[in-house]
């Protein structure tokens, strides 16, 4: 009588297990994907480069020297970004 009683025990103490480890493993939070660190700053470095090649490339005269300054401010730009995503890698 004991050995049954010990056996169903067993048993459902089995099935019980079987049943909620995979439940268990699905309520782990995965980590999320790994995402582009910043993509709002290399998003800007993209339009300013896209801006800058319009400007050296279809500008049609240099507006007495400020399509120039506008390049420039432009290369400017992009050393800062370049500079900020090096300083948040260290």
């Amino acid at each position: 009588m004991i050995r049954r009683h010990l056996l169903v025990a067993v048993t459902a103490l089995t099935i019980s297990a079987g049943v909620a480890l995979p439940m268990a493993t699905l309520a782990v939070p995965r980590p999320a994907p790994a995402q582009e660190p910043h993509p709002v700053i290399r998003e800007v470095m993209e339009k300013i480069e896209s801006a800058r090649t319009d400007l050296v490339k279809y500008a049609d005269r240099d507006f007495k020297g400020h399509r120039a300054k506008a390049v420039a401010h432009l290369n400017q730009a992009m050393e800062e970004l370049k500079l900020a995503l090096e300083a948040d890698k260290h």
